[in-house]
């Protein structure tokens, strides 16, 4: 269970969060909801006791896992520890498997003494991970593994050579194999096939214990939740039901509040008129003048908030100068980390104007791909050739040219040499005009997806690279990209699985990975889009 009481939260010197209370306990099943950058996220982490509130208590039972938007956490990056062993640790038993590999690795080349030594260790070791259970958890794990898309080659696999996606989904198997009592899932369907999705849902459906969750993924808020936690203004609003219930009550409940403010108002402002006709007149009518003054003050503490229109994000890509017929191509493209081969002999060529979707399973090196092509990263074989005029913006999914200790309007500062004044414009545009001064590395996973888009914005560039770009974005940020983009007359290279943003954008041709095959693009493709 977590109680969180008179919760107060800062983002840099901006309040996000003002006196919130809320429960999450047993049976509980709660979609956190809000706009890029009203606080979700930043709520989650702190009742996750990953930061701290600048106000409040937070009282924490039973055991809690945590499913954070970032896949780039330092301990998936250290050592030699494998996607199985990393499942394991959930309940403390992955250590022990490293440990007998680690002892089973040296018996193969250990002679005389030492290879005694080394069976007497791991026969130990073995015998204390049956003692806990390790081999039936471990089938378990594996299965919990598969539920989610990941193979039996990925569970073996070093996480330090895995991709973002291959990396979340590992994280989310560990959270779920856990034995918790509550679980905070940020955006846990991001990299997940139609049929994990399913799973997923299934399992939070039937998850006993407590559970708060963000996602734009409206099918997983209305089949797995039965109550919804608006966060808007810094407030928190309880509505009972789906999501779909909490759209039509969310609209209602401000259609009531507009309707009582306008009669708040109109009393206050007959009032007022009153007091102005009355007040120097007799001195029976004077005293009633006061009693009414008396009455405005009351009325206008008690006013009922409405709270601002939505606002909306201006997504617009200036239309660049053109480039040369072939802007980019690649050839013979192949790469591996250690023993991981992720592609070999792949080629890549696009017309100006043109769409080109890149798709593949996870791990079949579309992200990899994308930085190939982008000079983020190097192939271990062929070559990428930069067309006549052409000029790259690359999007990456992780957000890795975001960094911390640095301002939100620094990293603008840094890909264009446009004044202030009109940086500052199209932040707002992003509605990032209230986060200009803040550390970069402390905004939302919307917001850094804003943030990136921005950047690109201000580039004028005839080509785009994007991987995965509406990961993370409200739904009418996601609408804004997308006309955007119908509207961008440069060549945009896309990895994305998202089917119908995929289906809106209508691409020319496909490549498919790992075997980077190309063909012209058909509707029959969008089933395998879900499945990238």
């Amino acid at each position: 269970m977590i109680i969180a009481r008179g919760l107060n939260i800062e983002a840099g010197a901006r309040r996000l969060i003002s006196d919130v209370d809320l429960t999450v306990q047993s049976g509980d099943k709660i979609g956190l909801v809000g706009r890029n950058g009203a606080g979700k996220t930043t709520l989650m982490r702190t009742l996750a006791d990953r930061s701290m509130p600048e106000a409040g208590t937070i009282t924490r039972s039973g055991v809690v896992g945590y499913l954070s938007q970032d896949a780039h956490l330092p301990e998936l990056a250290e050592g030699e520890v494998t996607a199985l062993e990393r499942v394991l640790t959930a309940r403390d038993i992955g250590s022990l498997r490293s440990q007998m590999e680690e002892v089973r690795l040296k018996m193969e080349t250990a002679e005389g003494g030492s290879l005694d030594k080394l069976i007497a260790r791991f026969s130990r070791l073995d015998t204390e991970f049956q003692s806990r259970g390790g081999y039936v958890a471990e089938a378990e794990a594996k299965r919990f593994a598969a539920s989610l898309g990941i193979s039996s080659d990925e569970l073996d696999q070093g996480l330090a050579t895995m991709s973002g996606g291959q990396r979340r989904r590992v994280e989310l198997a560990r959270i779920l194999f856990a034995e918790t009592d509550v679980l905070l899932l940020d955006e846990p369907t991001n990299h997940l096939d139609l049929d994990a999705k399913a799973w997923l849902m299934a399992f939070l459906g039937n998850y006993r214990g407590g559970l708060l969750v963000i996602s734009h993924d409206l099918p997983l808020l209305d089949e797995s939740i039965t109550s919804v936690l608006a966060l808007e203004g810094g407030r928190v609003e309880m509505f009972r039901g789906n999501y779909s219930y909490y759209i039509s009550e969310r609209d209602r409940r401000r259609e009531q509040r507009i309707k009582e403010r306008k009669h708040q108002d109109a009393t206050i402002a007959r009032l007022e008129e009153g007091i102005r006709r009355f007040k120097g007149s007799t001195e029976k009518m004077a005293k009633r003048a006061r009693s009414w003054e008396t009455r405005v003050a009351k009325l206008k503490a008690k006013r009922t908030e409405v709270g601002p229109s939505e606002r909306k994000v201006a997504m617009h890509f200036p239309q660049p100068r053109p480039s040369g017929k072939t802007p980019l191509l690649a050839n013979g493209l192949s790469k591996a980390f250690d023993d991981n081969v992720v592609f070999v002999d792949v080629r890549v060529d696009v017309d100006r104007g043109e769409r080109l979707l890149i798709m593949g399973l996870n791990g079949a090196g579309k992200t990899t791909l994308l930085k190939i092509l982008a000079g983020n990263e190097t192939a271990d074989t062929g070559e990428v050739s930069i067309g006549h005029n052409a000029s790259l913006g690359y999007y990456a999914q992780e957000h890795e040219e975001i960094r911390s200790g640095t301002s939100v309007l620094d990293h603008m500062r840094k890909v264009s040499p446009l004044p202030d004044k009109e940086l500052r414009s199209i932040l707002g545009h992003f509605l990032l005009a209230d986060k200009i001064e803040q550390d970069a590395g402390t905004l939302s996973g919307g917001e850094k997806t804003k943030l990136a888009l921005a950047q690109i914005v201000t580039g004028g560039h005839n080509v785009l690279l994007l991987d995965e770009p509406t990961n993370n974005l409200d739904p009418q940020a996601r609408d804004a990209l997308l006309d955007a983009i119908a509207l961008y007359a440069g060549t945009l290279i896309l990895v994305s699985h998202d089917r119908e943003f995929v289906e809106e954008m209508v691409p020319d041709r496909v490549v498919l990975m790992p075997d980077g095959e190309t063909a012209f693009y058909d509707e029959s493709l969008l089933d395998l889009v879900v499945l990238t």
